[in-house]
C-alpha cells in the first residue's frame, strides 16, 4: 500500500493522499523512597479476582442493526468507499458520528483490513486527544462504526481562514505530542498524521481543543522495529519513510509539517510534481527566512527545526518535545489544563480518595458510561486534572505522580496512605498505573450518570436481548474474555448475578440495577 500523493491545492493541501524511577527528592525538597510506593501492586484486587476488568469489553461488535440503537440526522460526509452520518443515540440523546463502509467487492482490501485495524487500534486506547470509538456493527451489507462527533470539523478547513498566534498553534500541538507520547508508549505508530486527521471539538478564540483520527493505517510495533511499508500521505510524510525503512519517529517528522502548515499556511516541500516533493523531503530542504517564518520566536524554529532533521538518530524525541521550552514560554500546558474554579479541584480530589467499589457490575457499567460520555463538563475538569497530575505527559499517573499532586492541594499527614488506597481501588487492570479512564471514574461527581435514561442506557449493554432483564447468558456474553480463572468461570458469573438479583430469580431487573448504581451516591 502507497502514500496518498494528490496534488496540493487550498480544499486538499496537505491530503494528498517526571518522573525518572530512581530515589530523588522531590520539588518541596523531601526524600523520596520508590521502595515505600512498591508494596499498592499487591493489594490492586478487583471484587471479584476471577474478573479480571478490561477496557476492550467496553467497546463489543453490537449484534443488531444499528438503526434500532441511532437515528440518522444528516450526512457529515461520503468518500470513496464510505459515508459518515450526524447520528443520535435513541436512548439518551447523544451526538455520535456513524461512519457506514459497503461490503461490495469495489471496495479494496486493504481498506477493510483498515476498518478492521482501527477498530482494534482504538478499543486499546484511552487518551482525551484521541477520538474514542463506542462500538460497531458488522452486519450483512456494511461495517458501521460509532465515534464521538467532533462539531469543529476538520483542522485543515480552519487553517485557510484563520491567522494563528505562536501560543495558539503551540496549544494545539501540545495536545497533539501528548497524544501521539501516549500512542508510542501503547507502542501505536500513527502514520498518517495530518490536519485532516486532527478534528475540533471546541474553539474557545481560537484557542482549538483536539482530538487525532483515522487510525487505520496506524501500527502496533515492538522495541527495534523496522517498518518497511509506504504508507502516508506525501506533503507529511518522513524521509525516512519514503526509503522504506522507519520507525515511530516517522510520526515526529509529520508533526513538523503540521507545526510548520499551522504557522505558515504553506507546506514545507512542495512543487507541482510528486517527484520534486520526494527530492525536496529526502533533503530535508525547506524555507526558514521568509515571512512569516521571520518573525517567529527563536524557540518555535528550533522545535521545528529538530522535528524536520532528515537523521532519525538526531530527530527530537518525544519526551524531548513535551519538555522544550517552547511550551514554557507559551505556558502550553497550563493554558490547556486549567479548571476554572479551584473548588472543583478540591472536590475532583475529594470524589477520588473517597471512592469506593461495589459490585463489578456496578464498575464495569460506570466505566461504560464514562466512556461514552467523553465531553460531559464533569469528565472534562477531571481530564484536566489528570493531565496537571500526570507530570511526564505519558497518559499514565505513577504514585510518585500521584502523591506529589496529592500534596500540592491537600493539606494531611496520610499522603502516602492516601495513594496507596486510590490505587488498591483504581488500578483495575493492575499495571501499576492510573489511566485517564480509571482516574476519572474515581474523580467525577456521579449525579450526573444516575438519570434514569442514562442509567437505562448503561442497563442496555448487559441486557443484549433488550428483554429488561439481566439473564446469567449476558453476563457470560459481557465478561467471557474477562476470566482470569477459567475452573471458577461459572461460580463467578453467578456471584455477579447474586450481588444485584435482591428478589433472587436469577435475573438482575433495571429496578435492581439502578439500586446497586445509586449506591456511589451513599
Amino acid at each position: 500500500m502507497g502514500f496518498d500523493n494528490s496534488k496540493p491545492n487550498k480544499k486538499n493541501q496537505g491530503n494528498d493522499n517526571l518522573i525518572n524511577k530512581s530515589n530523588k527528592k522531590d520539588e518541596l525538597g523531601e526524600e523520596f523512597i520508590l521502595e515505600d510506593w512498591e508494596v499498592y501492586n499487591d493489594k490492586n484486587k478487583n471484587i471479584d479476582n476471577t474478573i479480571k476488568f478490561d477496557k476492550d469489553l467496553l467497546i463489543s461488535e453490537a449484534d443488531r442493526d444499528p438503526l434500532k440503537d441511532y437515528e440518522e440526522k444528516k450526512l457529515l460526509g461520503e468518500g470513496s468507499y464510505g459515508k459518515v452520518f450526524l447520528v443520535g443515540h435513541k436512548i439518551t440523546g447523544a451526538t455520535r458520528a456513524m461512519k457506514v463502509i459497503q461490503k461490495v467487492e469495489e471496495i479494496d482490501e486493504n481498506n477493510v483490513l483498515e476498518i478492521l485495524n482501527e477498530i482494534n487500534v482504538l478499543k486499546k486506547i484511552d487518551h482525551p486527544n484521541i477520538i474514542k470509538i463506542f462500538e460497531f456493527y458488522i452486519q450483512n451489507d456494511n461495517y458501521y462504526l460509532i465515534t464521538e462527533y467532533c462539531g469543529g470539523g476538520e483542522l485543515f478547513e480552519l487553517v485557510n481562514d484563520t491567522h494563528f498566534t505562536e501560543s495558539q498553534v503551540a496549544y494545539v500541538m501540545y495536545q497533539l505530542f501528548s497524544a501521539i507520547n501516549y500512542c508510542h508508549k501503547m507502542k501505536i505508530i500513527h502514520r498518517d498524521l495530518k490536519p485532516e486527521n486532527i478534528l475540533l471539538t471546541k474553539n474557545n478564540n481560537n484557542y482549538l481543543d483536539i482530538k487525532i483520527c483515522d487510525f487505520g493505517t496506524s501500527q502496533i510495533f515492538k522495541k527495534g522495529d523496522i517498518q518497511k511499508e509506504t504508507i502516508g500521505s506525501l506533503y507529511y510524510v518522513a524521509p525516512e519513510v519514503l526509503k522504506k525503512k522507519y520507525n515511530f519517529k516517522c510520526d515526529l517528522w509529520s508533526c513538523g509539517v503540521i507545526m510548520y502548515f499551522l504557522l505558515t499556511k504553506k507546506v514545507p516541500f512542495s512543487s507541482a510534481f510528486n517527484n520534486e516533493i520526494i527530492e525536496k523531503i529526502k533533503k530535508g530542504e525547506y524555507d526558514t527566512k521568509s515571512p512569516p517564518l521571520d518573525k517567529l520566536s527563536p524557540n518555535a524554529l528550533d522545535l521545528m527545526q529538530k522535528l524536520l532533521t532528515i537523521d532519525v538518530n538526531k530527530r527530537i524525541n518525544i519526551q524531548e518535545v513535551l519538555n522544550h521550552p517552547w511550551f514554557k514560554e507559551q505556558n502550553s500546558k497550563e493554558l490547556y489544563n486549567k479548571i476554572l474554579d479551584e473548588k472543583i479541584a478540591q472536590r475532583l480530589l475529594t470524589n477520588l480518595k473517597k471512592y469506593k467499589k461495589n459490585s463489578i457490575i456496578q464498575e464495569t457499567a460506570l466505566a461504560y458510561l464514562v466512556h461514552n460520555f467523553p465531553q460531559m463538563k464533569g469528565v472534562i475538569n477531571a481530564c484536566k486534572l489528570f493531565n496537571q497530575i500526570d507530570l511526564n505527559g505519558d497518559g499514565k499517573i505513577t504514585g510518585e505522580e500521584l502523591y506529589l499532586g496529592l500534596k500540592q492541594r491537600l493539606n494531611s499527614d496520610s499522603l502516602v496512605e492516601d495513594v496507596k488506597n486510590i490505587f488498591s481501588v483504581l488500578d483495575m487492570n493492575n499495571d501499576g498505573f492510573i489511566e485517564y479512564e480509571e482516574f476519572v471514574r474515581a474523580a467525577v461527581s456521579k449525579e450526573k450518570f444516575m438519570g434514569e435514561n442514562v442509567l437505562k442506557f448503561a442497563f442496555r449493554f448487559f441486557d443484549k436481548d433488550n428483554s429488561g432483564k439481566i439473564e446469567l447468558k449476558e453476563i457470560e456474553t459481557v465478561f467471557k474474555n474477562s476470566v482470569s480463572d477459567k475452573e471458577h468461570m461459572e461460580e463467578a458469573f453467578n456471584k455477579i448475578i447474586f450481588e444485584v438479583d435482591k428478589n433472587r430469580d436469577g435475573k438482575i431487573s433495571f429496578e435492581e440495577f439502578s439500586k446497586v448504581m445509586k449506591k456511589m451516591l451513599d
